[in-house]
C-alpha cells in the first residue's frame, strides 16, 4: 500500500482513491449478499451462475482460477524476499555470492520442502488457524511500520502532493483491487451466518472494510512518509536487513504465507475441479481421484513456482492480477444488479437504480480490467514501471 500512495501522488490522493472505491466495494458486497440469500448459493460462481446464466458463471469460474494462481504467485514471491533479508541479516549483505543461498534455491527449496507437502491433503482442516496467524503478522507489521516512522532513523525520499500523470494514478489501483477483494470469499462466509438479514451482513461487512482501511492507512501514510517515492511494493523490503524487529515481521509474514498458499491453492484447485466436472472430463466420484488431485496439486506449485522465479518484484504480481480482483468487486456485481433489476418485482425507481448502478459497475470495471492488465503486460515486456524496486538481491545476481 505505501507504494500505492506513491504512484497515486501521495497521502491526500491515496485517501481519496481508497475513499472513492468505498462505495463500489460496500454496495457490490451488500449485493452478493442479497443474491446469495434469494438462491441460497454458498460460493461466489454459483452466485453469479444462478443469476447471470451458464456462460458469465464458467467466466467466473475461470476468472477465480486465474486470480488464485495469481495469488499463489505472489505469496512465493514474497516468501522470497523474506528469505533474501532474513539470510542477509544472518550472513551479510555478500550473501548472494554463495550459491546456496541464491535466491532461486532457497525459494524451490523451502517452497518444496514445506508449501507442496501442505498443498497436496484433501482436506485442509488442518490449517483452520491459520489464518490467525496471518492476521497476527500483519498487525505486527503495522506497529512497525508505525513505530519506526514515528523512530524517524531513516530518510525519506521525495514525498508527493499530487500524481504525476494519469498513467501512473492508474497504476495505484491493481493494489487498491487486491488489498479490498474480500467478494469470492464473502459468500462462503455468509451462507455460514445464522442470521442471514441485510442489516446483520451490512454490519459485518461494514466492521470488516473499516477494519482494513485502517491497518492499511496506518501501513501506507506511515511507509511512505518513512520512504517517499523510495519505498518499494514489499514495504519490509525497504528496511535495515538488521533490524531486530523487522526480522521477526519478516518472520511472521514468511510463516504466513507458507501456511496461507496451501488455502489459496485449495480455492483454486476446487474452482478447477468443479469446472471440468462441468466439462464432463471426469465424475466427481473417481477411483484415481487421489492421482488426479496430486497432478493438479503438483502442475499448479511447479507453474505458480517457476513464474514466481522470473517475476521480479511482488508489484508486478499485483499489478497482473489487479484487473481480475476489480472484476469481482465490479463486473460481476454490475451484471448482478442489472439481472435482479430484469428478473425480480422490484418498483420502477428501484429497476431504474438498479440498471442504472449496474450499468456504471460493468462498464467501469471492464474499462479499469483492461487498462490495468494492459499497463501490465506493457510494463513486464518493456521491463519498467516499478522504480523503487530495481534493488540488490539474490533475485537480481
Amino acid at each position: 500500500m505505501p507504494q500505492a500512495f506513491s504512484n497515486a501522488g501521495g497521502i491526500v490522493a491515496g485517501m481519496m482513491l481508497q475513499l472513492g472505491f468505498f462505495i463500489f466495494i460496500i454496495s457490490s458486497l451488500a449485493m452478493l449478499g442479497y443474491c446469495a440469500k434469494m438462491h441460497k448459493c454458498s460460493t461466489y460462481q454459483e452466485v453469479i451462475e444462478k443469476v447471470c446464466g451458464g456462460v458469465v458463471g464458467t467466466t467466473t469460474s475461470i476468472f477465480i482460477i486465474l486470480y488464485m494462481f495469481g495469488t499463489s504467485i505472489a505469496m512465493l514471491i514474497i516468501v522470497g524476499d523474506q528469505l533474501d533479508k532474513i539470510i542477509e541479516a544472518i550472513v551479510g549483505d555478500d550473501f548472494c555470492v554463495s550459491w546456496y543461498f541464491n535466491r532461486k534455491f532457497t525459494m524451490s527449496l523451502f517452497s518444496s520442502l514445506v508449501i507442496l507437502p501442505l498443498c497436496i491433503p484433501k482436506d485442509i482442516g488442518f490449517l483452520r488457524y491459520a489464518s490467525i496467524v496471518g492476521v497476527i503478522a500483519c498487525l505486527y507489521v503495522v506497529v512497525v511500520v508505525v513505530v519506526k516512522f514515528i523512530g524517524g532513523s531513516y530518510i525519506p525520499g521525495n514525498v508527493r502532493t499530487s500524481p504525476q500523470n494519469p498513467y501512473q494514478f492508474f497504476q495505484a489501483v491493481p493494489a487498491i483491487f487486491f488489498a479490498y477483494q474480500c467478494h469470492v470469499s464473502c459468500i462462503p462466509v455468509f451462507s455460514s451466518l445464522k442470521r442471514k438479514t441485510p442489516r446483520n451482513w451490512m454490519l459485518i461487512v461494514s466492521s470488516s472494510i473499516a477494519i482494513c482501511f485502517l491497518t492499511y492507512t496506518l501501513t501506507a501514510i506511515c511507509g511512505y512518509l518513512t520512504f517517499g517515492d523510495d519505498v518499494q511494493s514489499d514495504v519490509l523490503q525497504s528496511y535495515d536487513a538488521s533490524d531486530v524487529s523487522v526480522i521477526i515481521a519478516r518472520i511472521a509474514i514468511f510463516i504466513a504465507m507458507l501456511t496461507s498458499y496451501p488455502v489459496v491453492h485449495f480455492c483454486g484447485r476446487a474452482a478447477v475441479t468443479t469446472l471440468l466436472m462441468k466439462m464432463k472430463l471426469f465424475n466427481e466420484i473417481s477411483s484415481r481421484e487421489t492421482l488426479r488431485r496430486c497432478v493438479m496439486t503438483s502442475s499448479w506449485f511447479i507453474l505458480s513456482l517457476i513464474l514466481a522465479l522470473f517475476i521480479p518484484t511482488i508489484g508486478k504480481a499485483i499489478a497482473l492480477v489487479g484487473g481480475l480482483a476489480g472484476c469481482f468487486i465490479l463486473v460481476f456485481p454490475g451484471l448482478c444488479f442489472i439481472n435482479v433489476a430484469m428478473k425480480h418485482e422490484l418498483s420502477p425507481s428501484t429497476r431504474k437504480l438498479f440498471h442504472l448502478v449496474g450499468f456504471i459497475f460493468a462498464v467501469f470495471g471492464c474499462f479499469l480490467f483492461g487498462e490495468i492488465t494492459a499497463q501490465a503486460i506493457i510494463n513486464n515486456i518493456q521491463g519498467g514501471g516499478d522504480g523503487a524496486d530495481d534493488v540488490k538481491s539474490c533475485y537480481n545476481r
